[in-house]
């Protein structure tokens, strides 16, 4: 399924240099999964700042820490996101459908009018679960990616891929939701569940574009159906 190949050089070599890229990827992961944890922590349940300030500390947080990590790491981003993208898309489509479904699904809750109705459409719906995506998905896959030395041009090295970023995926899932005060009271189970479906089109086809666009997608629906719940859309929010 992949169209080009990165040529790793040396670092294929011996086995010492093979070993590297992994404690330097894996460090840049336990940096990000301790800020993850962090931001939340201190923005969000000490400082208690209202939802949309808190979640513009949390937007830069994002974009500065993924820029500076695509920059060091030497990452692609344009092959990345080329990549397979048109299977991409379609597993997209394929997991987004039942997810955004079973937004609906909840109980509904008050929302928002007017023109800040459209304001949390897009900051605390499209760009809240973009960021969302690319943090606890994109970052953990192109991490593996990177330290796998890519392309995936066997089933091993397909299905090491898969393994390495789900567990990587499901860790800093955990560690980030753990930061909200509404999660260390009712565990990460849910948040676990749903972030794995959702980063399904990416751990399958090295692609980002599916899991960006289903996490989106799934926010925009629960700030529509359920602005005021507390399990898709921390912190909670009510209408004012």
């Amino acid at each position: 399924m992949e169209a080009s190949a990165t040529p790793t050089g040396a670092q294929n070599a011996s086995g010492p240099a093979i070993a590297s890229p992994w404690i330097a990827q894996l460090w840049w992961f336990v940096g990000g999964a301790a800020a993850a944890f962090l931001v939340p922590f201190v923005f969000s349940a000490v400082l208690d700042l209202h939802h949309d300030v808190y979640l513009a500390v949390y937007f830069a947080f994002v974009i500065g820490f993924i820029t500076t990590y695509i920059r060091r790491s030497g990452i692609d981003l344009g092959e990345s996101i080329r990549r397979n993208w048109v299977w991409g898309a379609v597993a997209g489509v394929v997991v987004g459908v039942p997810v955004v479904r079973n937004v609906f699904t909840e109980t509904e809750t008050a929302r928002p009018d007017g023109l800040y109705f459209v304001f949390e459409l897009v900051w605390r719906g499209f760009t809240y679960g973009a960021l969302d995506a690319v943090l606890l998905t994109v970052f953990p896959c192109l991490l593996v990616y990177k330290a796998i030395g890519g392309p995936l041009t066997t089933w091993r090295k397909r299905a090491g891929y898969f393994a390495a970023s789900l567990a990587l995926v499901m860790t800093i899932t955990a560690t980030y939701h753990l930061g909200y005060e509404h999660y260390r009271d009712v565990g990460v189970g849910a948040p676990e569940t749903g972030n794995s479906l959702i980063s399904l089109p990416m751990l399958l086809t090295a692609n980002p574009i599916g899991s960006v666009i289903d996490h989106s997608a799934m926010h925009a629906a629960a700030v529509i159906h359920e602005y005021e719940g507390e399990t898709r859309l921390p912190p909670q929010a009510d209408v004012p």
